[in-house]
């Protein structure tokens, strides 16, 4: 029976979680990211078929726009990327990560932030296949997906979402170009 890890708001977790056993799957859920480094430790390595990453529970705080966004970006988005790297061990060859878009309030989201959610989640998606064993594919699914969607794309059964495969050679290229968007002062 495979074994998928699932995080993220307890109430989708619970709700993917549940279609995802119905197609005899076991489901660990974790409703905290922080908790995901422990979770995967204590499972050990190659514990997992896939792991389903939802949005995570967060409050936005902060007194202005900067803040409200920095907050989020920082303590939020950014908070997928240490909980991806500890779940890496405790993933399967050719195991599936499926990314699911969050929400933000209305104040502090416009079309520039949804792009660059996007792009930080796409950034993520390679750096986690440059780190994996062959054969991760990762998924990215937008927040309007059902439990139902959600859940078919983790067991790769949903034929409307696409899959990314990182080939080994594909590794340098992507590192150059994200080491082209840096510049270091001499």
């Amino acid at each position: 029976m495979p074994r998928y890890l699932v995080s993220g708001i307890a109430q989708l977790a619970s709700d993917v979680a549940a279609v995802l056993r119905e197609h005899d799957a076991e489901v660990v859920e974790v409703h905290d990211l922080a908790d995901v480094p422990r979770v995967c430790a204590d499972a050990g390595p190659a514990s997992f078929a896939g792991y389903v990453q939802l949005p995570a529970t967060f409050t936005v705080q902060g007194d202005t726009a900067v803040e409200r966004v920095h907050h989020f970006f920082g303590e939020g988005v950014l908070a997928r990327f240490p909980a991806v790297a500890a779940a890496l061990p405790a993933l399967t060859p050719d195991a599936r990560l499926t990314f699911v878009t969050g929400v933000l309030p209305e104040d502090v989201s416009t079309e520039d932030d949804v792009a660059a959610r996007a792009a930080l989640l796409r950034i993520l998606r390679q750096a986690a296949q440059a780190d994996a064993a062959n054969g991760l594919r990762v998924c990215m699914v937008g927040s309007g997906a059902t439990p139902k969607d959600i859940a078919l794309t983790a067991l790769g059964r949903n034929s409307d979402v696409a899959s990314s495969t990182r080939v080994p050679d594909d590794y340098s290229e992507w590192r150059i170009e994200l080491l082209g968007m840096m510049w270091a002062e001499t």
